[in-house]
């Protein structure tokens, strides 16, 4: 059962001997020195002025009560506690900026890779209330890459990822769906209240990743995906908000409804996936992993790095878009490769890789 934390503003309305973590000393000497920084030793003098703006600012403790850990953190109240957690956000996000990154509606869909993304949205001071939605529960072989623990095996993805924002924002609203998407819920998720202003697709299903888009185009709702693609990512941003008429997935998969990617074998899925995100933009090792699913490979391998990676390009792309700064609709490569590679993006690594990408489609689709 997933309940959101409590927060009471009397500490005699705690469960009775529950343990109290006191995080509201700290944060309120921290906030004093925010306003007063000639304080910065800790002194007789510093002692008595935090007492002087503790009672001038009117700023009383909540207790946060976290269930599943059967602990409460005394903390600041919401208003002093958000303005504490992103002061070092600035100016490289402004107060305006952080505004409306705060009051942008986002829907994170598969918590895999978006169980970064949510982590990176929930770090950077981001989206107060959050869609997040994933059926599965946590595996081993999901820990070298989403935000969990070996505590959390056998636990759903969403809890894990609801119970991580809580711990670091108590004050978030998170619509929690456990059960994931289908064909009935897609709607209520992305439209329903409060309805989203970004939706982040990372399912694996590709015929809700059709559906998905095409909700979001009737009703102007931008859509992202993140893909992994070997130490890189590729980031697709669909502004359907601005361009309603925009084909779906940049016009790849042309008239293709999502009826037709219901029932797919392995190597249709991987067919159909690898033309939506382009061979010439995977990386060599990516597209020779691909070919070795279901033979060597269990599944579409996926780095940590790489879904941390991922999780900042797409935090930073939702700002963009809260903020109303320039984001125009396109593919965009993030890749390391280039960037620590010698010689990487000279003219005879290029034709290297073209080849290889001609022979990767040749025995893909042969």
């Amino acid at each position: 059962m997933l309940q959101a934390p409590r927060i009471f503003r009397r500490r005699e309305d705690l469960p009775a001997g529950v343990p109290i973590i006191d995080a509201f000393e700290p944060a309120l000497a921290e906030l004093f020195l925010l306003e007063h920084p000639q304080f910065r030793e800790n002194g007789s003098a510093a002692r008595a002025a935090r007492s002087v703006f503790a009672t001038q600012q009117e700023i009383s403790p909540v207790w946060i009560y976290y269930p599943w850990r059967h602990t409460a953190v005394r903390s600041l109240p919401q208003e002093h506690y958000d303005r504490l957690r992103t002061t070092r956000n600035r100016n490289l996000i402004t107060a305006a900026e952080q505004a409306r990154y705060r009051q942008m509606v986002v829907g994170v869909a598969g918590l895999s890779v978006g169980s970064a993304i949510v982590s990176a949205l929930t770090t950077s001071g981001g989206p107060q209330v959050l869609k997040i939605a994933d059926p599965d529960t946590v595996a081993p072989s999901n820990l070298n890459r989403i935000r969990a623990t070996l505590l959390d095996v056998g636990t759903n993805k969403t809890v894990v990822a609801a119970r991580a924002v809580w711990e670091l924002d108590p004050f978030a609203r998170v619509h929690a769906w456990r059960e994931g998407l289908d064909a009935r819920t897609l709607n209520t998720f992305i439209l329903g209240q409060p309805k989203l202003g970004v939706f982040i697709d990372e399912m694996d299903n590709l015929a809700l990743k059709i559906a998905a888009r095409h909700v979001c185009q009737r009703h102007r709702v931008p859509a992202l995906m993140a893909t992994d693609n070997g130490d890189g990512v590729i980031v697709d941003v669909e502004r359907f908000d601005r361009e309603p008429a925009r084909p779906i997935f940049h016009g790849l998969v042309r008239g293709m409804r999502p009826q037709a990617s219901r029932k797919l074998s392995r190597r249709q899925w991987l067919r159909l996936a690898t033309k939506i995100i382009g061979p010439r933009f995977m990386t060599p090792r990516h597209q020779e992993s691909l070919l070795e699913v279901g033979k060597s490979l269990a599944g579409v391998p996926q780095l940590g790095t790489t879904a941390a990676l991922a999780g900042a390009a797409v935090a930073f792309v939702v700002r963009r878009i809260a903020s109303g700064d320039t984001m125009s609709s396109g593919r965009y490569l993030v890749g390391l490769e280039g960037v620590f590679i010698p010689r990487y993006q000279s003219v005879q690594a290029r034709k290297s890789r073209a080849k290889q990408t001609r022979i990767f489609v040749r025995r893909l689709f042969r």
